[in-house]
């Protein structure tokens, strides 16, 4: 029969320290994961709203079946210039996203970096 110190010792050591034990194994193991899938159905998500399959699979079919020389060549213009600013709002939505990562990798590392320097 357990009392109260030896169920409170216990919860001590295995809930509080064994967390904090497992706090850096979680975040650069599956937490890690977690942010990488988080990535990947972020780049996705933000293909799938600027529709850039769409965009490209379409790119060369006339606008408004107009099929006269003038008209595909504004058709042209009209998606280089339409996909040219989609790419760049998904190039720079990816890069957001990754540095987004990149500090979920490296902010433990400096947080332990800036305690350390200050003793």
């Amino acid at each position: 029969m357990d009392n109260i110190i030896v169920s409170n010792a216990r919860f001590i050591v295995i809930d509080i320290i064994g967390d904090f034990i497992y706090w850096p194994i979680w975040w650069y193991t599956l937490g890690l994961k977690d942010r990488l899938q988080w990535f990947g159905g972020q780049v996705k998500g933000m293909e799938e709203a600027l529709a850039l399959g769409l965009w490209l699979r379409n790119f060369f079919v006339p606008m408004y079946a107009d099929r006269s020389i003038l008209g595909r060549g504004i058709s042209l213009v009209t998606r280089i210039i339409i996909l040219a600013w989609k790419l760049i709002w998904f190039l720079a939505w990816t890069a957001l996203v990754f540095l987004a990562v990149l500090a979920w990798i490296f902010l433990p590392v400096a947080a332990v970096y800036m305690i350390y320097i200050q003793f």
